[in-house]
């Protein structure tokens, strides 16, 4: 019985199905997302956090 498996094929073994295609560039989180889900947490009100927040704000004042 065909069990899952995790890792890479073992050598030798050949697959009857191509490998999932791999995306042409890294991830980027969106912005406005980013920031939403951030105000959005009670924690932003802790130091680390809000400066998170605010380097973001400028940056993102920058951009536009």
């Amino acid at each position: 019985m065909p069990a899952p498996a995790s890792g890479c094929m073992p050598y030798g073994v050949l697959r009857d199905d191509p490998p999932a295609p791999r995306p042409h560039y890294l991830f980027r989180a969106d912005l406005g997302s980013f920031r939403h889900t951030l105000v959005r947490l009670p924690a932003v009100r802790s130091p680390w956090l809000r400066e998170i927040l605010e380097n973001l704000t400028q940056h993102r004042a920058r951009l536009f």
